[in-house]
């Protein structure tokens, strides 16, 4: 914490000595404080953004008892920020994930953590920027209506050579690049404006809606609806698959230590960002959630929206703000336009958390044309040529397989976000038999830290096989149902680069099949021009964990 004398120029001096104690040469621009470091963090988690999306999936597969998943992601991922407030305390560097299983653990290790967490969050941006083109759809079907026979999103682009829906898709993406390489402080901004709209607007309209909306009974946040009859009545089968909008909401809370090399006092106010963006982000969602479900009128009309791939969460308010609030805008306009502002800084937060990440790992010499990645612009003093990379890469998906294929494989790579905090918690807590910490941060877990990090390998482990289940009841019995086809559809059911089919496709999961594929390259790239190869950034500086200097 600065001293009563001390500046914000002395404060920087001590974040650097920090970081050149790790063995990192300080390039970035430091002017991030504890709001806009939270606001970063918050806005990749973005209860909005994932309860628009994948609250419908939610309440289908398990009725609105779904809704007691919450609290049991909110606490086991809180047992993994507890973890990752410690290690941003210590690193607050870059990378986050990927730094911290590579300085505590086995050199391999981290690099897969890293490889694995990169690809992730590239795919996780493609899906953001999809949903950026629902919401717009919603938000013109509602003030403009249909115009003709063919529906908004697939009507053709200004210059006719792409649908409305690939081009506010590509757009998306091509805006926030441009943020992310001109400036952290402009991103921090916008950051800080969107995350004011989301969690101002995500408690009015919960605070509306228990007060003036509430048609059902309390009792409905325990009812199925009806929907165990697919798992042949099993309850416990039933409620995993209601984990489906909890799980794909609830990560890159570590975004806030990821940013750490641009935030002042940084080894306290980056744990406080892990910890603060991940509990206001479940008070939001505590709150938000229960409120749409005793303001929907008809559950299972609402639940068979959202298997029919709709956005019930918006019919809901939708229905329960009809009237025109502020000229012709209604409530349900008005809910749409923050999702808006929400959908489009979540795609702002977690490219630039995947743009420090390929950064991080170029300026080890850990990725191909590593130099490049590594590379800060002298004007901005950003990492913009990772910035646009990611822009690029991010934009693949969604020209090759479509807007709504890119959704699907955003889910696989969720499940690769679970396997790179287990692998980067495995390495930490074999790091703790070791004896590390040797120096206590300013956030310690102290004699508490092996059974935490414990408990979060627990937990992430049991999540990641929730995930990687897939539709075969002859396997899986009750488990394996056809609800598996949202958690890990098979690939040859959406893979079709530019709209075209490949005969002979196989029926496998894409969660195993990214994996497979994102190993095996990997793995080529690691033998051939990493292992033993590529000089890591710290060097001899990381003799004893880094811990020469905290803040």
């Amino acid at each position: 914490m600065a001293g009563p004398n001390e500046t914000a120029a002395d404060v920087a001096e001590r974040d650097d000595a920090h970081l050149r104690s790790l063995g990192i040469k300080p390039e970035l621009r430091r002017t991030l404080g504890f709001l806009s470091n939270f606001a970063i963090a918050f806005a990749f988690i973005s209860v909005s953004t994932g309860s628009f999306g994948n609250y419908g999936i939610g309440i289908a597969l398990s009725g609105p008892a779904f809704y007691w998943t919450w609290f049991i992601v909110i606490g086991g991922q809180l047992l993994v920020a507890l973890v990752f407030a410690e290690l941003a305390s210590h690193y607050p560097v870059a990378g986050s994930v990927y730094q911290w299983s590579k300085r505590l653990s086995h050199r391999t290790l981290g690099w897969f953590t890293g490889w694995f967490y990169f690809w992730a969050q590239v795919v996780t941006v493609s899906a953001v920027a999809v949903i950026v083109a629902f919401v717009v759809d919603g938000l013109h079907g509602s003030l403009v209506g249909n115009t003709g026979d063919t529906a908004f999103l697939d009507t053709s682009s200004p210059g006719g050579f792409t649908s409305m829906f690939t081009f506010i898709a590509i757009g998306t993406l091509i805006i926030t690049t441009l943020i992310n390489a001109y400036g952290v402080r402009l991103l921090s901004i916008l950051n800080n404006i969107g995350v004011a709209t989301e969690i101002l607007g995500m408690f009015v309209f919960a605070i509306i809606l228990l007060l003036f909306a509430n048609v059902q009974p309390a009792s409905v946040l325990t009812s199925f609806e009806g929907s165990e009859a697919a798992q042949n009545g099993n309850i416990p089968a039933t409620f995993a698959l209601g984990f489906f909008m909890a799980a794909f909401i609830v990560f890159g809370f570590d975004t806030a230590g990821t940013f750490g090399e641009e935030t002042l006092d940084a080894s306290r106010q980056a744990p406080r960002g892990v910890l603060s963006s991940i509990l206001i982000s479940g008070l939001v969602g505590a709150i938000f959630i229960p409120a749409v479900i005793l303001a929907t009128p008809d559950i299972p009309a609402s639940m068979a929206e959202g298997l029919a791939g709709g956005f019930p969460i918006g019919t809901t308010i939708s229905n329960a703000f009809n009237q025109d609030l502020i000229g012709n805008l209604s409530g349900g306009d008005i809910y749409l336009l923050v999702i808006l502002a929400s959908v489009f800084v979540c795609t702002l937060a977690i490219q630039g958390a995947a743009t420090r990440l390929m950064f991080s790992m170029g300026r080890d010499r850990h990725l191909p044309f590593g130099s490049t990645w590594g590379h800060v612009n002298t004007r901005f003093r950003t990492p913009a040529n990772a910035a646009v990379a990611v822009g690029v890469i991010a934009a693949l998906p969604i020209l090759v397989v479509g807007p709504v294929p890119a959704i699907s494989i955003s889910i696989a790579a969720t499940g690769l976000i679970y396997v790179a905090y287990f692998m980067c918690n495995a390495g930490v807590l074999a790091a703790r038999f070791r004896g590390w910490p040797h120096q206590t941060a300013w956030f310690s877990l102290g004699r508490w830290g092996k059974l935490v990090n414990l408990l979060a390998l627990v937990y992430g482990g049991l999540m990641i096989i929730n995930i990687a289940l897939w539709a075969d009841g002859s396997l899986f019995g009750d488990w394996g149902t056809d609800g598996r086809l949202f958690w890990n559809p098979f690939i040859n059911t959406f893979i079709k680069p530019f709209g075209n089919e490949i005969a002979g496709m196989p029926a496998w999961p894409i969660f195993e099949t990214l994996i497979g594929v994102i190993i095996i390259a990997g793995g080529i790239y690691y033998v051939v021009a990493v292992r033993g190869r590529a000089p890591d950034a710290e060097g001899e500086a990381d003799a004893v964990t880094g811990e020469a200097v905290i803040g």
